[in-house]
């Protein structure tokens, strides 16, 4: 008779040749990290405004990833899965279909047209779609939420200073600011000006820019403006009247100068797709034809071949925050089924991922210390992430029984000094910032489609894997730090402790979302020295408790995160149920009902070949977005086998 851990065996070695025949040659595993629905429009814009058109071979693979995710009324939506459109992606969804030569008439864009002018035209559109817009000279600036320069020359003590914003968003309003200072648009021509005609029925002329700004379609007023901002923005536009020539010009100059510094630093690489093609487009306006050559040729590390599209991803890849993950799941097995040359390829990848460097002048330049941390994708990206820094830890480290020789205790050291420079003051880790400005800043986000973007707040998800990795090297070297560590770990402890909900639960802003958090909230707890008595441990685990669903699994809706309250999915999900059951075993016994019905759902749901069906949509992007984690199917529940056959 076939016992579980008999069952779970198998699956974790037809697991492990899935994973064995994926490995790439640099040894990461590399996925798609696709989802948001604005990327591939604005990428196609920045080809036509750059004059360096698509070829007439990757022409309709473009296309066929524009529409893709088009809806059954004609509209395209934020993210792939959206049920219901935006004015914002569906205005520029259809302009980039015009730049590649679709015709009008083609049924497809008959309907997404008549959807757009249904919903009030792009005057209903939210501020990056009328931002966008006004760069292509189809939309005016008069109408468009103020990106005023001059605030890079406020002190940096003025809250509303950049340097006091989340690095992911100053990044992208740091070209907005330069377009906007220059109030600079596309020369009409004949397409641009049919256009004008297309998606304005009322007339283009007809419009009274300045009553748009705030003008949003539901679809697109999804996090509304705080009183402030409606107060403040006519304000600024007034004064802006008043700012001399000669201020404005050195604030276009300063920005500029920011643009360069942040193109450098990456290798041209860019931080995320939005910034690398803003900044593609102000190298043009400044006529500096070699960095535009140069960005071009990194500019399409950011698509995604799929076989009958072409897409456009959210990093140019997640390879080290998917490698970390794979590794941990490999690490936990024993030696007759750990694949020492997979990890040892995979730990090769993490080993030359980690950033070297320090920045040059990172203060003038409103950025952190950023060596001995890790990216998201690649070294080259040069934005330094606290999680995955942690997770990075957790799986070079406990790798060790099966490397040729251990991990040099500088990487190490360099990693651990990165993490615990970015513990915010209330004790918890946000991703690629420190809280620098006060939380109340977040009153002036004026995105209409993201929420909690102003600071990078702390996270439970992120907390969670930190304290995992410093209680791992505190625990492998306890000589390192150990007072910091110690401090750090208190600290940490408190926050998660400050920030559960009344139902054991922990929200995560990365992933969907209550089961996302207290699954990586849990483990960090008990690394951290929590026993699994502890209260705060006991409501954790009876709230994953509480969600399992009929079928075994365990499943979250996208809802949850935008309504803040837990909502079950129909069906349980692979990605959720394997983290659940990483956080129950770590609290319990692997013997306990729920653990045996989630790990038979998750044996079930296997396929032949090794790997799980496609999944829904697994991560998130500020409440609102989602966008993909491909990955997750693979690395969680290997990890989940791993933690049951070990235990």
């Amino acid at each position: 008779m076939t016992t579980r851990h008999d069952s779970v065996t198998q699956a974790t070695r037809r697991l492990l040749g899935f994973l064995e025949r994926t490995q790439i040659a640099d040894g990461s595993w590399c996925v798609p990290y696709t989802g948001p629905n604005f990327l591939l429009p604005l990428y196609v814009i920045t080809a036509y405004l750059t004059q360096r058109p698509i070829s007439e071979k990757d022409r309709p693979r473009f296309v066929a990833g524009l529409l893709q995710p088009q809806i059954s009324d004609g509209s395209i939506g934020l993210h792939e899965e959206s049920v219901r459109g935006a004015v914002f992606t569906s205005a520029i969804s259809y302009v980039a279909l015009r730049l590649l030569g679709e015709k009008p008439e083609r049924p497809e864009l008959a309907r997404l047209r008549t959807w757009i002018h249904t919903s009030g035209t792009p005057t209903k559109a939210a501020a990056w779609g009328k931002f966008i817009l006004s760069i292509l000279n189809l939309y005016s600036w008069e109408g468009v939420t103020p990106v005023p320069p001059e605030l890079y020359l406020l002190p940096k003590w003025i809250p509303i200073h950049p340097a006091n914003i989340s690095g992911y968003v100053r990044i992208v309003y740091l070209p907005m600011a330069y377009f906007y200072g220059r109030r600079w648009q596309a020369p009409l021509d004949p397409l641009l000006r049919q256009l004008r005609t297309e998606l304005y029925p009322q007339g283009f002329e007809t419009i009274d820019w300045p009553k748009h700004r705030a003008d949003l379609a539901p679809t697109d007023h999804i996090v509304p403006e705080t009183l402030v901002v409606r107060l403040i923005m006519p304000v600024v536009r007034f004064l802006e009247k008043w700012i001399p020539s000669f201020l404005r010009k050195k604030a276009i100059r300063l920005t500029y100068e920011h643009i360069v510094y942040e193109d450098e630093q990456s290798d041209f690489t860019r931080q995320a797709p939005v910034n690398a093609c803003y900044n593609t487009l102000a190298h043009f306006v400044e006529g500096k034809t070699a960095l535009v050559d140069r960005s071009w040729r990194e500019l399409p590390r950011y698509l995604w071949q799929f076989p009958t599209y072409t897409a456009c991803q959210g990093f140019t890849s997640s390879k080290v925050w998917d490698t970390a993950f794979t590794l941990q799941g490999m690490n936990l097995l024993g030696s007759n089924l750990a694949p020492r040359k997979g990890i040892e390829n995979g730990c090769r990848y993490l080993v030359e991922n980690q950033v070297i460097d320090e920045l040059p002048s990172p203060h003038r330049y409103h950025r952190l210390p950023r060596k001995g941390g890790w990216p998201f994708s690649e070294r080259r990206n040069g934005w330094s992430i606290a999680d995955c820094t942690a997770e990075s830890i957790l799986a070079l480290v406990e790798a060790t029984p099966f490397l040729p020789q251990p991990i040099s205790t500088k990487i190490i050291t360099d990693g651990l000094h990165f993490i615990l420079s970015y513990q915010n003051r209330d004790g918890g880790w946000g991703s690629c910032d420190r809280v620098i400005g006060p939380s109340w800043i977040e009153i002036f986000n004026a995105s209409h489609v993201f929420a909690d973007i102003m600071v990078d707040h702390s996270y439970a998800e992120c907390t969670g894997s930190v304290l995992a990795a410093l209680a791992l090297v505190q625990k492998k070297f306890p000589e390192m730090e150990s007072a910091a560590v110690d401090r750090a770990i208190q600290h940490g402890v408190r926050y998660l402790t400050k920030t559960q909900k009344q139902d054991g639960s922990w929200e995560a802003v990365w992933g969907i979302c209550f089961n996302y958090g207290t699954s990586f909230a849990l483990p960090g707890l008990l690394a951290a020295g929590l026993p699994i008595h502890d209260p705060r441990i006991v409501r954790g685990r009876n709230f994953l408790l509480s969600q399992q669903l009929a079928d075994g699994g365990w499943g979250e809706h996208p809802d949850s995160c935008l309504q803040r309250r837990p909502i079950p999915s129909e069906v349980g999900l692979v990605e959720p149920t394997a983290l659940a059951l990483i956080a129950l075993i770590a609290t319990g016994s692997k013997e306990d009902p729920a653990v045996s019905r989630g790990m038979d759902f998750l044996l079930k749901t296997q396929q032949a070949d090794g790997d799980f069906p496609p999944q829904p949509i697994p991560g998130l992007f500020y409440r609102t977005t989602l966008i993909r984690y491909d990955h997750y199917k693979r690395a969680f529940p290997l990890k989940a086998f791993a933690t049951f056959l070990q235990s």
